[in-house]
């Protein structure tokens, strides 16, 4: 018996047969029913992601509630007994899970090794006392300590909530007189201003085991940036890097930073800058990989990160997976037109007439895209998945979805 576990989810399963996301993350594939015994806590969207013969359920209307989250907690622990585990896959329950464990004992990742991984001041902070390069940055405290630092560092600059993802209310500010402006518009408590570094951006995705070491490693090369994806609307991919000098050179130092940082037990998903004469640590989440990095490397390598993850959380034995250096792969999102909502009217598949091009979820005519912020793996304006090719022909098989793939839309009414 792997003990009782508590699992925290907002994460939905979709009917529809043409949509993937999630699925590698449903409970039973990454659960052993004759082993586990699982209490699922999840607000209204997740409850479509719990099975729908699980016994113990409890409903919240807004996991942001942390006192009504309490709470119900505490109720479910008098009625249920101690948990031995808390699990959440979203990085906006990270937090959450930390609290609930130090609340009620539950070993795994506290509150404070949570914030490494989860504030990134305190992550770059860390990761540089380790005699690693990040960017140089500041927290927001005052108009003119950020305008201070912002001269230091050279325009532009990059201004980002402390705690967040996807690049949701990151800003790239371009002068003083429109860093002024954002001073003038919100309040800066939760900012930070860092240094705008030129260079590709890659990452590394995998899981560590309770020692911190390595059980899977998987370099790519974003294809545009999440930033230009927000902020400019262009598309957003990556393809796995295969070149062996590559590859270890950017594993070595995703290993160092995160040893830097102390995780362990955990699937991961870390950011990198490529300058051309050195890497620069960007940032890191203690999660799976979000858009469909995951998806990608399942159905390319046959890794469930999610299942990895928790077989390492509930202390199973693992057998490294062995993945093959040379497959390549990769995705591609093209964002829906802007503003939303609007009605499709027709959508190039592209299926069948890209090599290597695998899966597409591209939307029907007549469907509605509406905004879902702070998601990559939602509809979007067409979503595409890559394998079967050499890491340049994935490549070129990406460029050519990007100058094929057409999307008409109308105002809905």
């Amino acid at each position: 018996m792997s003990g009782a576990i508590l699992f925290l989810n907002r994460w939905p399963l979709y009917e529809d047969e043409r949509r993937w996301e999630n699925r590698l993350a449903a409970p039973e594939i990454v659960f052993r029913p004759e082993a586990d015994r699982v209490t699922y806590i999840c607000d209204e969207g997740g409850r479509s992601g719990v099975p729908a013969d699980a016994e113990r359920v409890h409903l919240v209307t807004d996991f942001g509630d942390l006192d009504g989250v309490l709470q119900l907690v505490d109720a479910v622990v008098r009625d249920e007994g101690p948990f031995d585990h808390v699990i959440g896959f979203s990085e906006n329950l990270l937090d959450l899970a930390a609290t609930l464990r130090e609340r009620y004992g539950i070993p795994g990742s506290s509150p404070e090794e949570t914030s490494r991984l989860r504030d990134k001041t305190v992550m770059k902070e860390t990761v540089s006392r380790a005699g690693i390069r990040v960017p140089r940055w500041a927290p927001c405290r005052t108009e003119d300590q950020v305008l201070a630092a912002a001269e230091e560092f050279g325009y532009p600059v990059i201004v980002k909530p402390v705690r967040g993802a996807s690049s949701q209310g990151v800003r790239k500010i371009a002068s003083a007189e429109e860093l002024r402006a954002l001073c003038a518009e919100r309040s800066l408590r939760d900012l930070e201003i860092e240094e705008f570094v030129r260079g590709e951006i890659l990452h590394v995705d995998g899981v560590l085991d309770a020692a911190g070491k390595p059980l899977f490693l998987c370099t790519s090369r974003y294809v545009s940036s999440c930033l230009d994806f927000e902020l400019v609307g262009e598309p957003l991919g990556s393809v796995f890097q295969t070149e062996s000098a590559v590859r270890a050179r950017c594993e070595d130092f995703a290993v160092r930073c995160l040893t830097a940082l102390g995780l362990r037990s955990s699937a991961f998903h870390l950011e990198l800058f490529d300058t051309g004469e050195e890497l620069v640590f960007l940032e890191v989440g203690a999660r799976v990989p979000g858009a469909d990095v995951p998806y990608v490397i399942h159905d390319v390598h046959g890794v469930n990160l999610f299942r990895l993850w928790v077989d390492v959380l509930l202390g199973r034995l693992v057998d490294p997976p062995a993945p093959d250096p040379e497959a390549s792969g990769g995705w591609l999102i093209i964002p829906g037109p802007k503003p939303l909502p609007r009605k499709v009217t027709s959508a190039t598949s592209l299926v069948g007439e890209v090599p290597y091009l695998y899966r597409e979820l591209v939307p029907r005519t007549g469907e509605v895209l509406v905004s879902r912020p702070g998601s990559y793996a939602t509809l979007q304006g067409g979503r595409f998945l890559f394998r079967g090719g050499t890491q340049e022909q994935i490549e070129e098989a990406v460029r050519q979805v990007r100058a094929q793939y057409r999307l008409t839309t109308e105002p809905v009414p």
